[in-house]
């Protein structure tokens, strides 16, 4: 009697064990579905630069290493590789030039796939968004080191 409670128990704790572990791996799943956003990615051929600074802050270089003009952006990484942003501010020497281009508030997102030290940036939207925006951001980027 007393050995067939041990085997139930035994049975139970393994039972137990492996719906947590496979829970786990669910949940590390939803992770694998978020893109990593992290350091400083530079278009490969091209001058943008952009930087992911902070857990939630974005800043775009148009002009690669110089301050002319910074696009600095709140975002959040959503599933599907999806990226939502919003421009919080424009810095530079240039800002006030655009201004009336891409003012402050305006909401974009983006896919982000990123795999080693290689991304691409694709499927630009939003509305207001400038094709100008989306021709310049769109294409792939090389983690600067």
């Amino acid at each position: 009697m007393v050995r067939a409670k041990c085997l139930q128990c035994g049975v139970t704790l393994t039972c137990g064990l492996l719906a947590l572990a496979s829970l786990s791996a669910l949940a590390d799943g939803n992770k694998e579905d978020k893109p990593a956003l992290t350091g400083v990615w530079r278009m490969t051929g091209g001058e943008v630069k952009i930087e992911f600074s902070d857990k939630d802050v974005m800043k775009i270089f148009p002009h690669g290493d110089n301050d002319v003009i910074i696009i600095v952006c709140s975002y959040s990484a959503g599933k599907d590789a999806m990226v939502n942003a919003k421009i919080t501010a424009l810095e530079g020497k240039e800002k006030d030039r655009l201004k009336e281009i891409l003012p402050v508030g305006l909401e974009f997102n983006f896919k982000w796939l990123a795999k080693d030290a290689a991304a691409t940036l694709e499927d630009l939207k939003g509305d207001k968004v400038p094709p100008i925006m989306k021709a310049h951001l769109e294409g792939k980027y090389d983690q600067k080191k």
